[in-house]
C-alpha cells in the first residue's frame, strides 16, 4: 500500500496548483473585460463586413479575365521576377512585351528611373499577351498581383451588389436560380467562378442525367481573412502607381 502511495505521489503533486487554482477561483466572478473590448464586442455585429461568413468562389480557368477591355500594369519587381521567369533580360522583356511605360518623377539617371517604370503589358487577339493557346495563364506562377487578387479587389468586394455584379453565367451552365443571369462581355467583364446562393454550380442542365437538372458542382467558400488579404494587396499595389489620371480611369480598383 504505501509503494502504491509513493507511485501516485508524483501526479498528485502535477495535480495540486490546477486544483487549488479551481477551488480558489470557485465563487469568484470572471475577470472584466477592459472597456475598449467591451464596446468592440458591442459593434461587433454592426461593423462586421457583409462577407463575414466567406463567399463562394472557385476559378473555372475560363480565362475571360484575362479578356476584359483593360490594361494589366507591371511594378517594378514584378517585371524583374516575370523576366526571370521566362528568361529575359530587361531590354528583351520590354521588347517582346511591353506596350507602354510610366517613369515616375524622381531624380536620378535614365537607368534608375527604367527600373522604377511601370509597365504596361502588350494585348494579343484581344486578350493578355500571356494567355497561352489553349486559355491558361503562362506565367501563373509568377502572375502579377491585379491578376493574382482578383476578383477580390476593393471595388468589387465593397458590397454585395458589387459582388453580385460581378458574377455571370458560367459558359457551359447556369447559376442556380436566383443567381446571376449576366452573361459575360469583353467591355463589361465578370467571373463565372462567383456563386451568389448556395454554393453550387448547374453544369450542363442535362449532364447525362434524366432530371434535366444537370451536375451539381460545389464551389467552396473563400474565407474572410484570405478575402482581406487579397484587398489589401490590391490596394496596396495600386496605390503606388505614379499617375493619378490612369488610376481613375481604370478599371482595375
Amino acid at each position: 500500500m504505501a509503494q502504491r502511495s509513493l507511485l501516485l505521489l508524483p501526479f498528485l503533486l502535477l495535480l495540486l496548483p490546477f486544483t487549488s487554482h479551481s477551488l480558489s477561483n470557485n465563487n469568484s466572478q470572471p475577470p472584466k473585460k477592459p472597456l475598449l473590448r467591451q464596446i468592440r464586442s458591442a459593434l461587433a455585429p454592426f461593423t462586421l463586413p457583409w462577407y463575414e461568413q466567406g463567399l463562394h468562389f472557385s476559378c473555372t480557368s475560363c480565362g475571360k479575365c484575362c479578356k476584359v477591355d483593360g490594361d494589366v500594369w507591371l511594378a517594378p519587381e514584378e517585371t524583374v521576377r516575370i523576366a526571370r521567369y521566362l528568361g529575359y533580360d530587361a531590354g528583351e522583356f520590354r521588347r517582346e512585351y511591353v506596350r507602354a511605360e510610366v517613369v515616375p518623377d524622381v531624380g536620378g539617371s535614365g537607368e534608375d528611373k527604367e527600373a522604377l517604370s511601370w509597365l504596361c503589358l502588350k494585348r494579343r487577339e484581344g486578350a493578355c499577351i500571356f494567355l497561352d493557346a489553349l486559355g491558361k495563364c503562362s506565367i501563373y506562377d509568377v502572375r502579377p498581383i491585379q491578376c493574382e487578387t482578383y476578383p477580390f479587389w476593393p471595388s468589387i468586394v465593397a458590397t454585395r451588389g458589387d459582388w453580385e455584379d460581378e458574377a455571370v453565367v458560367p459558359e457551359e451552365g447556369v447559376l442556380r436560380e436566383g443567381t446571376s443571369d449576366r452573361y459575360w462581355t469583353a467591355e463589361l467583364g465578370g467571373c463565372e467562378g462567383i456563386l451568389l446562393d448556395g454554393g453550387q454550380h448547374v453544369k450542363g442542365m442535362d449532364g447525362g442525367n434524366n432530371d434535366g437538372e444537370g451536375v451539381k458542382v460545389e464551389v467552396p467558400i473563400v474565407h474572410r481573412e484570405e478575402i482581406v488579404a487579397k484587398m489589401k494587396a490590391a490596394k496596396k499595389h495600386w496605390k503606388r502607381f505614379p499617375v493619378e489620371d490612369i488610376k481613375q480611369s481604370t478599371w482595375y480598383l
